[in-house]
């Protein structure tokens, strides 16, 4: 699996332009070839920048999305990287974090 790590600038934080934005995108990557699932969110920090993770089942799928918004959409930033599974869940627990004093997790 692949995953394209995304952004760019958005219509401000709230607006129907924002609405019909994230409408549209998804719609259109819902239909590229290799799609699996995809995360849409606007930047708590910066309400004109919007982030987006789109899983493909291929590189070839990923790199191809990529470079697909890369031409049309203008100003942004799509990454794409392999997702590899880890062999053993991760272990942390904010409360027995070592930050708080208390250790790691057992």
């Amino acid at each position: 699996m692949y995953l394209v790590i995304g952004e760019q600038r958005m219509p401000g934080d709230g607006s129907e332009e924002r609405r019909a934005q994230f409408a549209h995108m998804a719609q259109v990557v819902r239909q590229s070839p290799g799609f699996v699932r995809d995360w849409w969110g606007p930047d708590h920090a910066d309400a004109e920048t919007g982030h987006a993770l789109v899983l493909f089942d291929t590189l070839e799928h990923a790199t191809e999305f990529t470079a697909t918004v890369e031409r049309y959409v203008s100003p942004t930033r799509f990454r794409p990287t392999r997702l590899r599974p880890t062999r053993h869940p991760t272990r942390y627990h904010p409360a027995r974090s070592p930050a708080r004093g208390r250790g790691p997790a057992p």
